[in-house]
C-alpha cells in the first residue's frame, strides 16, 4: 500500500486494488499472507496466450501443427507464433517467439531450396 503513495505512483493516480478476491478475505488480518494469496490467485496470461495451435506428432489428438509448423490437413499454411507452444513458460514469451520465427524462416528457406 505504501508503494501507491509514492510520488512516482501518485503521478499515475495509482491505488491499491480494492476488490477482495474470493478466498482472500480470511487473510485480511495478516496483510503479508493476504498479498501472497492474492498474487497466487490473480495471475493470468493476458498478453501471452499459448497452446491454441499446439505442435506435436500427428497421432496426438490435441496437436494441430507438425514439426515444420504446417497445419495438419491444410496445404500451404503454417503457424509461427506462441500458440504452437504446448505450455506457457514462466517468463515473457518474446524471445521464444523470435526463436520460433527464426526457425520458421530456416525451415521455409530449406523447403524452397533458398
Amino acid at each position: 500500500m505504501s508503494v501507491s503513495n509514492t510520488n512516482a505512483f501518485r503521478r499515475f493516480n495509482s491505488r491499491p486494488y480494492s476488490i477482495k478476491l474470493p478466498g482472500c478475505q480470511r487473510f485480511l488480518s495478516a496483510i503479508n499472507e493476504y498479498w501472497k494469496w492474492t498474487i497466487r490467485q490473480f495471475t493470468f496470461t493476458m498478453y501471452h496466450p499459448v497452446d491454441t495451435c499446439k505442435m506435436g506428432p500427428r497421432n496426438d489428438a490435441t496437436a494441430v501443427v507438425d514439426p515444420k509448423l504446417r497445419i495438419y490437413g491444410v496445404k500451404g499454411l503454417r503457424v509461427v507464433d506462441a500458440s504452437i507452444m504446448s505450455t506457457i513458460i514462466n517468463r515473457n514469451t518474446n524471445a521464444p517467439v523470435i526463436m520460433i520465427g527464426e526457425k520458421a524462416s530456416a525451415i521455409i528457406k530449406k523447403d524452397w531450396r533458398y
